[in-house]
């Protein structure tokens, strides 16, 4: 489990004008919700941008120590940016027990490179990108390692199909798809074959029956 720090001081007030003030120091608004109640906080911008640095793409816990006051572990729940500026507005943290199973979701790390990709011209399609899991907060691996080495033409690995991590419950179904090798070729051939015969189709329908000239001709004369 990668457990990061945060320091964060509570907020006193609340409205627009603080929050605003808060922003224009350099402070981001958040709160953390869970068992011990609802709690507003702030913290120093350029200390989270290192923190999600340090977590990278990994599922994370980030133990949120409070100035003056108690450490809560935490998820990062929601962020929510500045299209524009990208400065962080708001950022919500879901308060997590040590001794209760959480549900959360982790990145998968596709391992290797597909031998039908490599050798044979199949394409990787990959289904999922992370997994829905159950565990301990101690449990929390920081990614799902997918081996793609032996990946054949034609090969797909299902959740069934993933390596047990130990105290880890995968919550997604047994039989969703996380990655397949897929043939390019013969996708591209079932891709046109509809658009061909609908095109064949007009030009049967435009040409007259035989039986239909002949009666043509003699209404003619």
């Amino acid at each position: 489990m990668k457990q990061l720090e945060l320091r964060v001081e509570e907020r006193l007030e609340v409205g627009r004008q603080y929050v605003r003030k808060l922003r224009k120091s350099g402070r981001v608004p958040a709160v953390v919700y869970g068992k011990s109640g609802t709690k507003p906080l702030s913290f120093d911008e350029k200390e989270f941008r290192m923190l999600l640095r340090e977590k990278g793409q990994s599922a994370s816990l980030v133990n949120v120590k409070i100035t003056g006051g108690e450490s809560v572990l935490s998820t990062i729940a929601d962020m929510q940016r500045d299209p524009i500026s990208d400065r962080f507005l708001h950022v919500d943290f879901h308060e997590v027990s040590r001794t209760e199973k959480m549900a959360i979701t982790v990145p998968i790390e596709f391992i290797g490179e597909s031998v039908g990709v490599k050798d044979f011209g199949g394409v990787l399609d990959i289904g999922k990108h992370e997994l829905n899991v159950r565990c301990l907060p101690a449990d929390l691996p920081g990614s799902v390692k997918v081996d793609i080495n032996g990946l054949k033409v034609g090969d797909i690995i299902h959740v069934k199909d993933l390596k047990k991590i130990k105290d880890v419950e995968f919550v997604d179904g047994d039989d969703v798809v996380v990655v397949s090798c897929k043939n390019v070729a013969e996708e591209a051939e079932k891709e046109a074959l509809p658009a061909e015969t609908s095109a064949a189709a007009p030009e049967a329908a435009a040409a007259p029956a035989p039986e239909a000239k002949k009666a043509e001709g003699k209404e003619t004369k």
